[in-house]
């Protein structure tokens, strides 16, 4: 709270602390690079990078910082507030640094012509706030499904049909919760993780969650709460683990590899690096299974620039080249994830026979990166809150504290009351 506190005040001064004219610079210029979790299996990769960029920049220095998930945005935001910030951040819960308008407005810092080499859901993905982009996209992942053929056979399912819809999944999820006692679906519902209780609306086509003035929520709706209801019934049967809803980073990648769980719907086949030469004979891909809406989940990785940053023009180049065709191609050669431009997606490397079994799920994903749609939240002011106040209401429904028809009917009062004041 106390670091919260001197963020917003240190805040109001940025517009005088980062106004440097050139005779500042330094000779040689340091620009600090955040990734999150790359530093072991990556190093060669980055730091080549790092040492192409360097050579076409003389006098410019890429010092690389990588960063644990779980750390990345207290350090981040400890970094704001003690005015030493990166220059280039690869960070999770974007809503929170969008809100105190922190980040550089890349709509206005790149070019249209650079803008037009990203594909546009990603462009206008996570990073959009008040109708502006604040982020680089970098590499991203489209949804498919991963399951346990040996489970499948256990709960006596097909194993050469996993389903094909939301409510299939959920369906064979309790059922071999029921047969088995094991979780049918791997699945996180943390705000900051996996697919966050709104997402769940979404991907069955309740959107948006606003009117268009932004002046009232439409969150309090029948469908709504069909939707929400049928998770909470698949929960409460045993279809989720019960960690679900307080899930960190890669538990449901944990409990999928342990065998805890049969369907994990995740994003491509990097996971693979965690499968051990047994389980890779249960460890089956497929399409990702359809909600209403009929579009694919997708997430993206990207790169931001504080307004804090003394050289943001070398920052935003260089966070330009790591995202470029060439460098995005080269790290989807490296471990199964996807690009976010128009060129690097249509290479044939992304349809060619796959190799191996991360190939195979890549290839699912790939197939789906045009039907795909970036879990970005809704662009509205004091998001982050709001969602707070989804996830507490949405929580207490999943353990029987309450119905969903309260729960929906005290967001919709707490949200319009924060609407109320903007």
């Amino acid at each position: 709270m106390i670091i919260q506190l001197w963020f917003l005040i240190i805040v109001s001064f940025w517009g005088i602390n980062c106004d440097y004219s050139q005779g500042e610079i330094e000779e040689t210029i340091t620009i600090e690079f955040w990734t999150i979790a790359l530093g072991d299996a990556f190093a060669d990769f980055i730091n080549g990078m790092i040492k192409t960029y360097e050579s076409e920049h003389p006098g410019v220095q890429i010092k690389w910082v990588d960063v644990s998930g779980a750390e990345v945005a207290e350090k981040f935001l400890a970094a704001l507030v003690g005015q030493t910030p990166p220059d280039v951040v690869n960070i999770y819960d974007l809503p929170r640094f969008l809100q105190y308008g922190v980040l550089v407005d890349m709509d206005s810092l790149v070019a249209p012509e650079e803008q037009n080499k990203r594909l546009e859901n990603f462009w206008r993905g996570i990073g959009q706030y008040q109708g502006r982009n604040y982020v680089i996209p970098w590499y991203t992942g489209v949804s498919m499904l991963w399951y346990n053929k040996e489970i499948f056979d256990l709960a006596g399912l097909d194993v050469t049909k996993p389903p094909s819809t939301i409510d299939e999944m959920l369906k064979m999820g309790e059922h071999i919760f029921n047969t088995t006692g094991k979780y049918g679906i791997s699945w996180r519902l943390h705000p900051s993780l996996g697919a966050p209780p709104w997402a769940l609306l979404r991907i069955d086509g309740f959107w948006p969650l606003f009117n268009e003035q932004q002046t009232k929520t439409l969150i309090n709706n029948s469908k709504a709460e069909a939707i929400f209801q049928k998770w909470i019934d698949a929960y409460q049967n045993g279809a989720l683990p019960p960690e679900a809803l307080a899930a960190s980073h890669r538990d449901d990648v944990n409990w999928f590899v342990e065998g805890r769980a049969a369907m994990l719907p995740f994003s491509g086949g990097w996971i693979t690096r965690y499968f051990d030469k047994s389980f890779e004979h249960k460890a089956t891909p497929s399409a990702q299974p359809r909600g209403e809406l009929g579009q694919v989940p997708a997430n993206s990785q990207a790169l931001v620039v504080p307004k804090a940053s003394k050289n943001i023009e070398i920052a935003t180049d260089f966070a330009l080249f790591v995202t470029n065709d060439h460098n995005q191609l080269e790290f989807c050669r490296q471990v199964a994830i996807l690009p976010s431009t128009k060129k690097a997606a249509l290479d044939p490397y992304f349809s060619r026979q796959p190799q191996n079994l991360a190939d195979e799920a890549n290839l699912f994903s790939s197939r789906d990166i045009n039907n795909s749609f970036v879990l970005a939240p809704p662009d509205v002011k004091g998001w982050s809150r709001m969602e707070d106040i989804l996830y507490e209401e949405f929580a207490k429904a999943m353990a029987g504290q309450q119905t969903i028809q309260i729960a929906l009917e005290r967001v919709e009062r707490k949200w319009n009351h924060l609407l109320s004041y903007q």
